[in-house]
């Protein structure tokens, strides 16, 4: 095969490969709970995220923060962790946390709080939302210093919440 040759299959998988997959990016603060209740997005906070529905394959989630890419998490079976990851930031004077994980097995939400205070012992309850049937946000707009996350009868999952720059 010739390099002309090489380089025209190359081009069409590349074109195959990208129409395979359909994107939506969303402003963490744009996303609507799908629960009852009046719930509304972080007030301030750099992070957004895009979901990405391969026709074959798994959905995968992006986080960004301030535009860069932060994290990637794609559906599986394999993992069972509840918990990714959480960050935090103070913006225009507010503070604001943001956390992110894995729906659980059966599709219902966990049950999210973000940590504070003397030894992480005062407890703000967080918004939830699912996100494309595989994935959860959450944010705080409070104060945070961590996130502890619970499903059902197994212990919480605790994590730091990373600084946002």
């Amino acid at each position: 095969m010739t390099n002309t040759g090489r380089a025209e299959r190359r081009a069409e998988q590349t074109a195959d490969h990208t129409a395979d997959h359909t994107a939506q990016r969303h402003s963490a603060a744009a996303l609507e709970p799908q629960q009852s209740g009046p719930l509304s997005g972080p007030r301030s906070g750099p992070w957004s995220v895009r979901t990405t529905q391969p026709r074959r394959g798994r959905v995968a989630l992006e986080v960004y923060e301030h535009g860069e890419l932060l994290d990637v998490m794609v559906a599986s079976t394999l993992s069972t962790a509840l918990l990714r990851g959480a960050r935090r930031c103070i913006r225009g004077g507010r503070p604001a946390g943001f956390a992110w994980g894995r729906l659980p097995a059966d599709g219902s939400l966990p049950v999210v709080a973000f940590t504070g205070g003397w030894l992480g012992r005062s407890r703000q309850s967080a918004r939830v939302v699912p996100l494309a049937d595989a994935f959860w946000l959450a944010w705080a707009d409070e104060p945070c210093g961590g996130v502890l996350v619970q499903h059902g009868d197994e212990p919480p999952t605790r994590l730091r919440a990373g600084r946002a720059s």
